[in-house]
């Protein structure tokens, strides 16, 4: 995985009996990915269907529908 906006990488390889990430750059990509993972799971795991999505011109801002802290992703634009 490449991040070319934040300069940041995650490259995995096999070691035989799983998987090694390597990261790189300023942003630890597959340390977010993680937390990202778990509070969903912490969340319960809800569906497509809860996902809300705030476009202005500026950024889209998706977050999940009663959990707006800990499952939020902002995509900025230009």
């Amino acid at each position: 995985m490449f991040d070319a906006d934040r300069e940041s990488f995650a490259a995995f390889a096999d070691n035989g009996s799983g998987w090694t990430v390597r990261q790189g750059g300023p942003v630890a990509l597959w340390d977010d990915i993680e937390r990202t993972l778990l509070a969903w799971q912490d969340a319960e795991r809800p569906d497509i269907t809860t996902v809300r999505l705030r476009v202005t011109p500026r950024s889209h801002t998706y977050w999940i529908d009663d959990r707006p802290a800990a499952l939020r992703w902002e995509h900025r634009l230009g």
